[in-house]
């Protein structure tokens, strides 16, 4: 059975399908639990609750609000297991513009979806986009986030991601993995497939594949590397790189390869 409600909001507690956004976490600060706070839902066309196959619609620049939590879309659909005794929301879907914020946190893509018992959420592109006050990730393909039973988590991003931290460095790749304590704070970050790794004056290096460890501010990144600083280059096939310190080597293969660089001087 299907109820059509006009194109107006809906406010939606536990007691009636039990639909709780949960915090989004964005380059994470943490996940709420689920909240008994009301939802508001409006949408310009239409909001229809399917008790039979327990799916909950809003059509037409519908958003979802729930206290400094809001999601928006062209289409929000929740969705719950009718047979379950508190018909509480398992996944809610975003297409067309979809957007989420809150105190600290941004996201926007094509289509949002969020799984609510796993704490699990993707973003999908082109343009994929997802923000806080530790930094900023994007991507053309998806963005995932993954949270564990420990709280920690790992954020995927692929197709021409990027993730810049706080302090304006910068690391982009095919496939980007950025690794989170449970505290939100940044880990590392390991990368694939035409790397750049640049730090905050602006100093680059590429290649193949790279890692970043957070504790001590170091990245390596490997295969065919190039760093570039100005007009001085240097080429090898694995390169150290202290970002805190500014201080690089460059390292050849042990096979017979060697490295080189042109260096500029003033």
């Amino acid at each position: 059975m299907s109820e059509t409600l006009p194109a107006k909001s809906r406010k939606v507690g536990s007691g009636f399908i039990g639909l709780c956004l949960v915090a989004l976490a964005t380059l994470p600060t943490g996940l709420a639990a689920q909240e008994s706070t009301p939802l508001t839902i409006e949408a310009d066309d239409f909001l229809e609750w399917n008790q039979t196959d327990g799916i909950y619609t809003a059509r037409g620049n519908a958003v979802a609000i729930q206290g400094a939590r809001e999601i928006r879309g062209d289409l929000l659909v929740a969705t719950y297991d009718p047979d379950s005794e508190g018909r509480d929301i398992d996944t809610v879907t975003a297409t067309g513009g979809a957007a989420f914020k809150d105190d600290t946190s941004r996201a926007r893509g094509s289509k949002f979806i969020y799984r609510i018992e796993d704490r699990d959420y993707r973003v999908e592109g082109p343009d994929a986009l997802v923000s806080g006050a530790r930094g900023t990730i994007t991507a053309n393909t998806s963005i995932d986030l993954d949270t564990r039973a420990d709280e920690t988590q790992k954020m995927t991003a692929i197709g021409n991601a990027i993730y810049t931290d706080s302090d304006g460095r910068l690391f982009a790749g095919d496939l980007v993995n950025a690794h989170f304590a449970a505290d939100g704070s940044l880990t590392a970050i390991d990368a694939e497939g035409d790397v750049k790794v640049t730090s905050a004056n602006g100093r680059q290096a590429t290649g193949d594949a790279a890692t970043y460890d957070a504790g001590s501010e170091s990245a390596t990144v490997t295969g065919n590397v190039e760093i570039i600083d100005g007009g001085s280059r240097m080429l090898g096939d694995r390169a150290e790189i202290d970002l805190k310190t500014g201080n690089s080597r460059m390292l050849s293969r042990g096979t017979g390869g060697r490295v080189s660089g042109v260096l500029q001087s003033n």
